[in-house]
């Protein structure tokens, strides 16, 4: 759609052409390059350290209870880091939950959540195993993508991004075992070696990502739409439905540095993003951090003006897109499923128009972490989205919060806070009676994977889990 692409580029033009802003001390190249601070980095600052942890607890799964003994240790030395995540789940008549162990090696690979190199935004940055929030660029074709948002779907996904000032790339790939998801963004920073500030921060990037996955693009013809809807979607025959191989994205950014201060940055942006064969859209955007205040405070947010053609969504890999790529209604027989997909989603997107999106992240004291997004278009119902995230720790003595919630496709704010098939939740309230020993309360709104007599993913199911836990916590 050229009205994006112009919409976008007069803005650029506008604002590049405004006074530049008087700086103190900014002679180095470093400094003004774009902020290595976003609202979600700050959100998870502090969130890592040592620990060893393990536990008992009672967990539900439906209607199903297990009785439950973990092991989570957590360990960092440096910027290197590793978590594991070994969870026993015993059935009532004494065995082990099935789902957990019937994927093979991955079974066992999935013990190891996670192994890390320094955080996102530094100079270096690996991980392997959970992703949790992987996101490229300014966010606006993958942002916060969860490979393992299903804990008997869990993939080892990798994350590596390298910066060299004057050029750098992010990577992601969601599963080393299919290499379904690859993301890719190269980016320039052309004018770095000159002495001039601002203009030496000036950067240009380029993303792509595809999902080479089956499912990834099927679409429905009109031979296989199905006489009935599910959440506003389009319920067609997968058989019938038309493949058309993978789902590619590409976008194109531009990021100046506003501001450079001690204590605080700024950044302005510019994103054009076409999904191939869909649509394409733009964002406007400025995020500023408040940092270097000790313990105090740290804060980043942005907002950003956005603009959706048809068959177009922003931020397309989200935490969602694993759950929503392909999801089986029911089935009619053993070869015919009835599904909805999100590429079909997407091609029934019509004229979305302009909207708002905005997101903040704060760490107070040391204690406190939030973090909150939404985004908004104007004219268009079922668009919101809305992700909040909350972690307590000793801010009231001995006890610990934390929550994390997302939510897609709201169409009135009364949709906010009701879980179906758009949501992602957990909540965990705590108490140390002793320094060692955690009593806590664990609810989660997931889902589970539902798979073909091949044992291929066909959908998934939310399912509600509540896990009472005693833990025993060490830290050093």
């Amino acid at each position: 759609m050229k009205k994006t692409f112009l919409f976008s580029l007069l803005t650029f033009s506008f604002l590049a052409a405004a006074p530049a802003m008087a700086q103190d001390d900014l002679g180095s190249p470093r400094q003004t390059i774009p902020s290595n601070l976003d609202s979600y980095s700050v959100f998870q600052e502090g969130a890592f350290g040592n620990a060893i942890t393990g536990g008992l607890g009672i967990t539900t799964f439906g209607n199903q209870l297990f009785y439950t003994i973990n092991f989570s240790p957590e360990l960092a030395i440096g910027k290197l880091g590793v978590g594991l995540d070994l969870n026993l789940r015993i059935s009532q008549d004494g065995k082990l939950r099935e789902e957990d162990w019937n994927d093979g090696v991955s079974s066992y690979l999935r013990i190891i959540r996670y192994l890390r190199y320094g955080f996102k935004k530094e100079e270096i940055y690996a991980r392997l195993g959970q992703l949790d929030a992987a996101r490229l660029g300014h966010g606006t074709i993958m942002y916060l993508y969860q490979n393992n948002s299903s804990y008997d779907a869990r993939r080892v996904g990798i994350e590596f991004d390298m910066d060299f000032r004057v050029w750098g790339f992010e990577s992601v790939v969601s599963d080393v075992s299919t290499f379904n998801i690859v993301g890719i963004r190269p980016y320039v920073r052309p004018l770095a070696e000159l002495p001039i500030p601002i203009i030496n921060g000036l950067e240009l990037g380029a993303t792509y990502v595809a999902d080479f996955d089956r499912n990834a693009n099927l679409v429905a013809t009109p031979q296989s739409i199905y006489p009935a809807s599910q959440n506003g979607e389009f319920l067609f025959n997968s058989v019938q439905g038309e493949r058309r191989g993978n789902l590619s994205t590409f976008g194109l950014d531009l990021g100046l540095p506003l501001v450079r201060l001690p204590f605080f940055d700024s950044d302005f942006y510019i994103d054009y993003v076409k999904i191939i064969g869909f649509g394409d859209g733009a964002a406007v955007g400025v995020s500023a951090s408040l940092k270097n205040l000790g313990e105090f405070i740290t804060l980043s947010a942005k907002l950003e003006h956005r603009v959706y053609g048809e068959r177009f969504q922003m931020g397309y890999f989200d935490a969602l897109y694993e759950q929503d790529r392909l999801n089986t209604v029911f089935a009619t027989n053993d070869t015919t499923q009835i599904v909805r997909t999100r590429a079909n989603n997407l091609a029934n997107y019509s004229a979305p128009g302009p909207g708002v999106y905005g997101d903040l992240g704060a760490s107070v004291l040391g204690k406190l972490r939030l973090f909150g997004s939404y985004q908004r278009l104007y004219a268009t119902p079922r668009n919101g989205q809305l992700h909040l995230g909350a972690g307590l720790k000793d801010l009231i003595p001995s006890v610990i919060f934390r929550a994390d919630y997302y939510k897609r496709d709201i169409g009135f704010e009364t949709d906010l806070f009701t879980l179906d098939d758009r949501s992602l939740s957990v909540v965990e309230l705590g108490y140390y009676p002793y320094p060692y020993l955690l009593l806590s309360v664990v609810y989660q709104w997931t889902y589970t994977p539902n798979r073909d007599a091949d044992e291929n993913i066909i959908g998934y199911t939310p399912v509600r889990r509540f896990e009472p836990r005693v833990s025993f916590s060490f830290r050093f």
